[in-house]
């Protein structure tokens, strides 16, 4: 079948979104499949060794560009088939891997100050932003022929109650791990209990919340550590670690090409997110045999069971219950019997099982 991937980048260093996109072109390719990818400049890799057609755009800041521009784009690549991860408004298969970036957005307004949400109310913009957010997902949405995959229930969820998607149009794909990839490795302990969180959008993976709960949890157990990769700290964020004298505790790594030898490091993973459609990380953290912290607002958390393969507490403000997940996991007995569910957790929802998932939703429209 010939398959036009759309994505915004295709550059597996950028990103969970964006490495998940490459992986499938690959994968798709390696199963018989002609692909074309269209993406935005710049490349993030070298494409001298991808046997398949790569057409990058000229990036424009407006997403109704992007979006027409890739319309224009698709009118020539003489593909069957129009996977889109969610940049523009032509597929036959509308893969939004971040969600409805409305209910991202209104998500998201959770985690900020009330003065924050004033600015954002205001700022030009942000209203800028918004307005083609809701022209984008209302276009992208009201094709009655374009089948819907939804990475969680609730995310399906979301595009029922804010764009009317009917359940008979959603196809429901949890997000796959490569675990070829991400496995566990053999690393000597350091004696402490070290906790890993990785965000590129730090606030919105609830960064504050866990640093009230770390600090509750550290005065309990000295012995805890914390590492955080992604977005440098903001001022804010490092006024709150003095205050609470964490300086020796916490730990900003900021960004990183590989995120296994962080994950081979740490003793669990902890990400008490406000909005994620279906983590990437919590599903790379499990299969390098890690028991994870997330919240219900998390879509992979519908694939763990509290308790099982780590905890899922209801909120990301519930610094309480936070609290008591970071000095239960301390334990290293839970940690060991977690760790066994979280491997097991992998095995299930492997990255070679998501593309045969994927394969038969594009069977039922070919």
């Amino acid at each position: 079948m010939r398959i036009a991937l759309v994505l915004e980048h295709f550059d597996p260093q950028r990103g969970g979104l964006e490495f998940w996109g490459w992986q499938l072109a690959h994968a798709l390719t390696r199963r018989g499949h002609s692909m074309t990818v269209v993406a935005f400049e710049p490349a993030g890799a070298s494409r001298a060794d991808i046997d398949m057609d790569v057409r990058l755009l000229p990036w424009q800041e407006s997403r109704l560009a992007r979006a027409q521009a890739v319309d224009t784009e698709l009118a020539d690549t003489g593909a069957d088939l129009v996977h889109d991860l969610g940049v523009g408004w032509s597929a036959d298969v509308l893969h939004p891997q971040t969600g409805s970036r409305l209910a991202n957005y209104r998500r998201e307004l959770r985690s900020l100050s009330a003065r924050q949400r004033v600015i954002h109310a205001i700022h030009p913009r942000k209203r800028r932003w918004l307005d083609e957010v809701r022209r984008l997902e209302e276009r992208q949405y009201r094709h009655a022929s374009c089948l819907v995959v939804a990475v969680s229930q609730m995310v399906a969820r979301d595009l029922s109650e804010l764009h009317s998607v009917e359940p008979e149009r959603i196809r429901i794909i949890p997000n796959g791990v490569d675990t070829t990839r991400f496995r566990p490795a053999n690393t000597e302990r350091s004696g402490k209990t070290v906790f890993l969180f990785a965000a590129r959008n730090p606030r919105l993976k609830g960064l504050q919340p866990l640093l009230k709960a770390f600090s509750g949890a550290n005065a309990k157990r000295p012995d805890l550590r914390l590492v955080a990769i992604g977005r440098e700290p903001d001022a804010e964020t490092m006024r709150f670690v003095q205050k609470e004298r964490l300086e020796h505790a916490v730990a900003f790594a900021g960004f990183v090409d590989d995120t296994r030898p962080c994950l081979a490091a740490a003793d669990a993973f902890v990400l008490p997110s406000y909005y994620d459609a279906c983590s990437l990380a919590i599903l790379e953290a499990c299969a390098c045999g890690l028991p994870v912290i997330t919240t219900r607002q998390n879509g992979a958390s519908e694939l763990l069971t509290d308790g099982r393969e780590g905890r899922v507490i209801p909120d990301a403000d519930d610094t309480r219950a936070l609290t008591e997940a970071l000095l239960e996991l301390a334990d290293p007995e839970v940690r060991t019997r977690m760790r066994c569910h979280a491997l097991e957790l992998a095995s299930r929802c492997s990255f070679e099982r998501n593309v045969d998932a994927i394969e038969k939703v594009y069977a039922e429209i070919a």
